[in-house]
């Protein structure tokens, strides 16, 4: 059995084990007729299924060894850029609730940390018939591209939740398992979690083998491509059975849409001789500039020719700060200058060198046709950057048109958008209908807990400001309805409310609990838990979370990761059903991430609760977390920092132990959060934003706004006045954590986010 999944998600999955794509490839001469491919469970070789009659490619071959990121590092922790394309998908709603995949640099363990060796008693409770250490030898040698070796250990094991487990981590090793082996893994799991890696790893196979059109076509017949080796596949298929159009349609979307280096590039357009033209590679070139791929936007560039490289270089001039920007800005030809790389690139310059009012009238006359832009959403972010800045220095007014006329594409960067013209014309313009306006267009698009909260927050403050008290309580009590979200318990407290009433689900009855358990997907986490794989073990937990519909079963899931004490799938889980609007509050804010720590009398004593709502946010409790600029552990303690705080407190320092004992990064860590409690006499607001930005940047951010802990200087806007997006979401992402812990801790149950902001006042 496995996991239940949404019908969308599953039609591939059901198309593929049922008898139309069979027929084609029976047909085709991949599988001989009467010999489907069975289960892994039963499948004691892939050679049960006919190969295809071609050769591989060899050109093709090497080119997607370039092309294709593996989803393995060979005998290390899987990186976190290898987690499931569909957790991706619920992320980029709404980052700001921190579900971020692949995971931020500050919750990203180490490439290869020291390995965990599973404890054989807890590993005979949480998955008794498993033999671990074959299994870990097993995936090991699959891990290292060994899969000769992996299949011979796989065949070991007589449990087909174990072989499945097994042909899965083949399969995401990305060790050349196959087209026919792959399809028929997923044959006999439609629900697998991961299935999206599965669907990529099944396209580069195609284009590898070059299978047939019938096959391509026959794959792809109830969905589209879902990578760049897939869509070349059936463009070439397209092309062989003479559907010229389709083809050339195709290559032109993978063209603009895709990311793959040159080698790949050289096939598409030496099949494809002709197809592409220059708006395409200007297209190309655009939105890679965008995404600072300078190669692949040089050579797009030099595909479309006429000058386009100018604009390349001096997009990288500027995109990295150097003294060559305005020579390089100017050397582009007059015929170029109204691309919008180089408005982009020469409003960007501007702003850098402190010519804000310059940078706005450009952007002010920029072009809004999407088209036009390529990505409307780095658009907005230079847009939010001026507009906030010339907010700081009086000119709300234009701050507002550069704001309003936004081109932002993904919802996420929509709804921000409209925030930010919103509460420009509310708080600095006094024009509560025009805020409204966006307030409103901000709230129709939102689908999130966060976005909803906040836009509805919003609502409620325009309406307040024309004295319309029915609807601004109205919107209160739409934002209210999302307790666990910062805005949505400002919202309460605005009523008078003064708990949060955290949401629960009705567990499973005994018959189901059963049935879940059996699972072969539930079964291959409690093995990869029971060998202490938690690397290969998240992204099942996180590909479930997106998959389960009932949210008993997502309940279920979340309570085995607690069972292992995986604190940070435990808060995966919980956030993404939340996100999708399913009630998991409890699981996103687990209480088993830190172990009991030793608080020291030298410095001020925190609340228990100030420490998991750090803790959450700074690693989401990996205690191995380690951030590009070396932050270290759960409380994601840079090394220096917890030097002088262990001095302080009389403690003995070791780096090592910062990622190695948990309980004492969490011990310094709560030191530290004492010693700024203690500098800025109580305020939560600036301790927090201390504690992710440094003091200096704080202090500075009093002199530009105020101080919030003087009377005239409203918590709320100073929060939302903190120029570093990061800080700025920090502060209210522990905010709402804080109040959310104080519940789950049992330590308070009152809502006191109302207080908190204004601690430390004069």
């Amino acid at each position: 059995m496995v996991f239940r999944t949404c019908s969308h998600r599953a039609a591939l999955a059901l198309v593929l084990a049922g008898t139309a794509l069979t027929g084609t490839l029976v047909a085709s001469g991949v599988f001989a007729a009467g010999s489907e491919p069975l289960p892994v469970s039963d499948a004691a070789a892939p050679s049960r299924a006919l190969s295809d009659t071609r050769t591989p490619d060899p050109v093709a071959a090497d080119a997607l060894k370039l092309e294709a990121k593996s989803a393995e590092t060979p005998a290390a922790a899987a990186p976190a850029s290898s987690l499931p394309v569909s957790a991706k998908a619920y992320a980029s709603a709404d980052p700001e609730a921190g579900i971020a995949f692949p995971l931020p640099d500050a919750a990203v363990s180490p490439v290869a940390p020291v390995p965990e060796l599973p404890d054989p008693a807890r590993a005979a409770r949480i998955a008794p018939d498993i033999d671990v250490p074959a299994l870990r030898q097993a995936i090991d040698a699959y891990r290292k591209g060994k899969v000769a070796e992996g299949d011979r250990l796989r065949d070991g094991f007589r449990d087909p939740a174990a072989r499945a487990l097994l042909e899965w981590v083949a399969i995401r090793a990305g060790a050349g398992i196959g087209f026919e082996r792959t399809i028929s893994f997923t044959r006999a799991n439609p629900d697998w979690p991961a299935g999206p890696l599965l669907r990529r790893r099944a396209e580069e196979a195609l284009l590898i083998e070059r299978k047939g059109p019938a096959i391509v076509r026959a794959y792809f017949a109830t969905s589209k491509p879902a990578s760049a080796p897939g869509k070349f596949a059936l463009a070439l298929a397209f092309r062989a059975d003479g559907l010229d159009a389709d083809a050339a349609a195709l290559v032109r979307d993978l063209w603009r849409s895709e990311t793959f280096g040159r080698s790949l590039e050289g096939k598409v357009m030496d099949a494809f001789p002709g197809v592409l033209t220059r708006i395409d590679h200007r297209f190309r070139m655009e939105r890679t500039l965008l995404k600072e791929d300078y190669e692949t936007a040089g050579r797009a560039a030099a595909f479309a020719g006429g000058g386009y490289a100018t604009l390349v270089r001096a997009r990288r001039a500027v995109e990295d700060k150097s003294s060559s920007a305005p020579s390089a800005l100017n050397a582009v030809p007059p015929s170029l200058r109204g691309d919008s790389s180089y408005i982009l690139s020469r409003a960007q310059h501007l702003r850098r060198t402190d010519k804000y009012a310059e940078a706005a009238a450009l952007l002010s006359v920029a072009p809004t046709n999407p088209e036009v832009l390529v990505d409307g959403d780095e658009w907005w972010v230079e847009r939010r950057i001026v507009a906030r800045k010339l907010v700081d220095l009086g000119d709300a007014r234009t701050a507002y048109v550069v704001a309003g006329r936004h081109s932002a594409r993904t919802v996420e960067k929509r709804i921000e958008a409209e925030f930010h013209a919103g509460w420009i014309a509310l708080r600095f313009l006094d024009d509560s209908a025009t805020a409204g306006r966006h307030f409103d267009a901000a709230a129709a698009i939102a689908e999130t807990p966060i976005s909803q909260a906040r836009a509805a927050y919003w609502q409620g403050r325009a309406a307040e400001a024309e004295g319309r008290t029915d609807a601004s309580k109205a919107a209160y009590e739409r934002a209210a309805l999302q307790p666990i979200a910062y805005y949505g318990q400002l919202a309460r407290a605005k009523l008078g409310r003064t708990s949060l009433a955290l949401r629960s689900i009705p567990e499973l009855d005994a018959p189901a609990q059963v049935a879940f358990a059996d699972r072969f997907s539930v079964r291959a986490l409690r093995m990869l838990e029971a060998a202490s794989l938690k690397d290969l073990a998240l992204p099942l937990y996180i590909d479930a979370a997106t998959k389960l519909t009932d949210p008993a079963e997502l309940d279920a899931l979340g309570n085995i990761a607690a069972e292992v004490r995986n604190a940070r799938a435990l808060v995966a889980i919980g956030k993404i059903a939340v996100q999708r609007g399913l009630p998991l509050d409890a699981h996103a804010y687990p209480t088993i991430g830190i172990p009991a720590y030793e608080a020291s009398a030298a410095v001020p004593l925190v609340e228990k609760a100030m420490v998991f709502a750090i803790a959450r946010q700074e690693s989401q409790f990996d205690p191995l977390a380690q951030s590009s600029v070396g932050a270290r552990g759960l409380m994601q303690m840079m090394p220096a920092t917890a030097q002088r705080t262990a001095r302080r407190v009389s403690a003995a320092f070791d780096q090592d132990r910062l990622t190695s004992d948990p309980a004492y990064n969490a011990r310094l860590g709560q030191a530290h959060l004492g010693e700024l409690m203690d500098d800025w006499r109580g305020s939560y607001i600036l301790a927090f934003a201390s504690y992710n930005a440094g003091g200096g940047n704080v202090k500075k951010w009093i002199d530009a706004y105020g101080d919030p802990r003087k009377a005239g200087v409203d918590p709320i806007d100073w929060v939302e006045r903190i120029p570093f997006t990061e800080t700025r979401n920090y502060v209210q992402r522990v905010m709402e954590n804080l109040q959310i812990y104080r519940t789950r801790l049992d330590t308070k149950s009152a809502l006191l986010i109302d207080g908190d902001l204004q601690r430390g006042a004069r």
